[in-house]
């Protein structure tokens, strides 16, 4: 009886233990510098994002775009004021140390809330998204050597862009832009994956309006990546923004 009594009163004073300890801190940057960006204006700069084990610069980016980086989602999925997609803005920052690309975006969530005020609440809705799936004669990506982070560049061969390192969720969130919807990776390929993609076939087939556009991106994707694109409607997430600043709190 003495020792299932002691054994009870040590549970309790666990549990009391542990809803006594105050919630672990959400990540945070050691350093961030947010502005709107000067070139904002202008709609030539191209918006980019760079990061390496522990920081993360942003240059021209609309608001929407740093909300998306954050949480991993696509344009369609943000909802919110119109200047979301027009405010642009420049954002270094800094982590105490490495840090993974998720546990960065844990971080640009944080600071979107602290500098913007960033509130909002989740819902899922149907729309039409993009179903990827690994085309009948099989997929032409070559598995990964090593780590490393993402990486595109020339191969000084005609119009041919080398992809390096790149996940299908990667792959997925890079092609939601383009064919402007939701991109759902069902291919099962796990890890990183490398490829040359030849844009060639853009430059000589220029295409009329962004449907015959979307059509050239799922032809290169299934013929020449091995990777088949359907469109179909399915339940997705979609952030609802019910408050933002557009001056963010100052540095």
């Amino acid at each position: 009886m003495r020792i299932a009594l002691a054994a009870n009163l040590l549970v309790i004073s666990s549990a009391c233990r542990a809803f006594g300890q105050p919630a672990e801190p959400a990540p945070a940057f050691e350093v961030a510098s947010v502005k709107a960006s000067p070139s904002g204006e202008n709609m030539r700069l191209r918006p980019n994002v760079t990061t390496d084990p522990g920081n993360v610069t942003m240059t021209n980016l609309p608001l929407k775009a740093v909300i998306q980086w954050a949480y991993h989602v696509q344009a369609v999925q943000v909802i919110g004021p119109g200047w979301l997609d027009s405010n642009r803005y420049d954002i270094n920052a800094k982590a105490a140390g490495p840090s993974s690309d998720d546990r960065l975006r844990l971080m640009m969530q944080t600071l979107l809330a602290d500098r913007f005020k960033l509130a909002f609440h989740r819902e899922t809705k149907e729309m039409q998204a993009y179903v990827v799936t690994v085309a009948k004669g099989g997929h032409k990506l070559k598995p990964s050597e090593g780590d490393g982070p993402m990486d595109l560049k020339p191969t000084g061969k005609g119009l041919n862009i080398a992809f390096s390192h790149v996940t299908l969720a990667e792959l997925a969130e890079m092609a939601g832009s383009p064919l402007q919807g939701v991109v759902v990776d069902q291919t099962g390929l796990k890890g990183a994956w490398d490829f040359t993609i030849d844009a060639s076939f853009f430059a000589m087939q220029k295409p009329a309006d962004m449907e015959e556009a979307i059509s050239m991106i799922v032809q290169v994707m299934n013929d020449q990546l091995g990777i088949k694109v359907d469109q179909k409607r399915v339940p997705a997430e979609v952030l609802i923004v019910e408050h933002v600043e557009k001056t963010p709190v100052q540095n």
